[in-house]
């Protein structure tokens, strides 16, 4: 089993794509692979479907997904501010790869999970994982990464939106021998790899966790008995300054997806932005339903508490995993991290290798970013999900 990862900031889909198979072809040392994910700037997209050919019969891959993103993320390098290609490219024995393309008409004509192991032609089994990417366009993300997460119970989906697009059919997703402009597309992967989740949400928690007493839709109208702007009037002189001006300018909320647990910490959460406020009743919208009985927390946001999360977390899944080492990675990170957020470039790959060593890795700045939760994945915002592929005859757990 062996991965190799190749980026080019070549300005044509032929150059690129000759560029990106020698990168992969002096790695693997090989004519074929199994998996190739392929990840190309907007500019490419009048040239997707030749650029994706090219770059499959380069590598031979028998497997080919991806899509275009308005930042890609290969090798080493975030390339944020100019047109660029990157690849994953994967040799994996043993692994069972099963591609597939879905739509909007689909899943409004969907009748639960059965219909979903139709259309995927794919069933639960155990270690099972997903790749998924979507346009933001023309599939209701939400609607379905919720109906796939039911009909394959406890598999984490990873993937994100593409980026870059200014209306309904600039999107290419590409799978196989074909390139799309609407739905989603992705990948099941199970057998002898299993690709282990880590989600980072930038957050960082301030205050305790506090019980919803009353709650509609999406309006929290108390906490503990009380209007929810009242306990946050009460919290905020007990912070420190800078969390103070956080909680004014960066403000979020999570909520507990294990109720059962006794204590709560990070990667605990399901974060949602807050997006309303009624100063008359003291109550606060959020992105999300709530309902009474949900444990929530307040949150705050920023590059600094973004780089806490995602170390923190990557070192926890560092000691999870033991000796164990990846082989490869893909990283889905939001539009707006990056240099934007952290004030330097390349941040969450370097954060990566330097807790993992460096893997082949490949990905790109997504317009909503997909991963798992507890044992369910949801779509977020200002996230990064990353997924380690290790092998499976090591006794890896996946997390859930």
């Amino acid at each position: 089993m062996k991965f190799a990862s190749a980026l080019s900031t070549l300005k044509t889909a032929p150059e690129a794509a000759d560029d990106l198979a020698n990168q992969v072809h002096n790695q693997l040392r090989a004519t074929s692979c199994d998996l190739a994910l392929l990840f190309g700037h907007p500019q490419f997209r009048d040239q997707f479907a030749k650029l994706a050919e090219q770059v499959r019969e380069g590598t031979g891959a028998k497997c080919l997904v991806g899509c275009t993103g308005a930042g890609v993320i290969g090798v080493t390098q975030e390339v944020e501010n100019e047109p660029a290609v990157a690849l994953l490219a994967a040799q994996l024995p043993g692994a069972e790869l099963t591609p597939f393309h879905v739509t909007q008409g689909e899943l409004e004509e969907s009748t639960g999970s059965g219909f979903w192991h139709f259309q995927l032609e794919v069933e639960p089994e155990e270690h099972q994982t997903f790749l998924l990417f979507a346009d933001p366009f023309s599939v209701r993300i939400i609607g379905l990464v919720k109906a796939l997460s039911d009909a394959y119970p406890g598999a984490p989906f990873l993937g994100g939106l593409a980026s870059g697009a200014s209306r309904p059919g600039e999107s290419r997703l590409v799978l196989d021998d074909e390139v799309f402009d609407e739905g989603a597309v992705g990948v099941a992967v199970a057998g002898a790899v299993r690709l282990y989740p880590i989600v980072s949400q930038g957050c960082k928690p301030i205050g305790e966790p506090l019980v919803v007493t009353r709650a509609e839709k999406n309006v929290v109208l108390e906490v503990g008995g009380h209007p929810p702007m009242q306990v946050l009037q009460q919290l905020l002189p007990q912070l420190p300054a800078r969390d103070q001006q956080l909680a004014r300018t960066a403000l979020v909320i999570g909520h507990v997806i294990n109720e059962y647990q006794e204590d709560f910490h990070r990667g605990d959460f399901l974060v949602r932005n807050l997006i309303g406020r009624d100063p008359q009743t003291g109550a606060l919208a959020v992105g999300d339903f709530v309902r009474p009985g949900q444990t929530v927390q307040f949150h705050v946001r920023d590059g600094q508490t973004a780089e806490e999360d995602l170390n923190a977390l990557l070192e926890q899944h560092r000691r999870k995993l033991g000796s164990t080492r990846p082989l490869g990675a893909v990283l889905f990170t939001c539009l707006g991290r990056g240099e934007r957020m952290y004030g330097v470039p390349h941040h969450d790959i370097h954060a990566l290798h330097e807790k993992f060593g460096h893997i082949p890795t490949a990905g790109f700045f997504c317009n909503g970013e997909i991963g798992p939760v507890g044992d369910r994945s949801y779509v977020h915002g200002f996230t990064s999900v990353i997924g380690l592929f290790c092998p499976a005859d090591n006794g890896t757990q996946l997390p859930g």
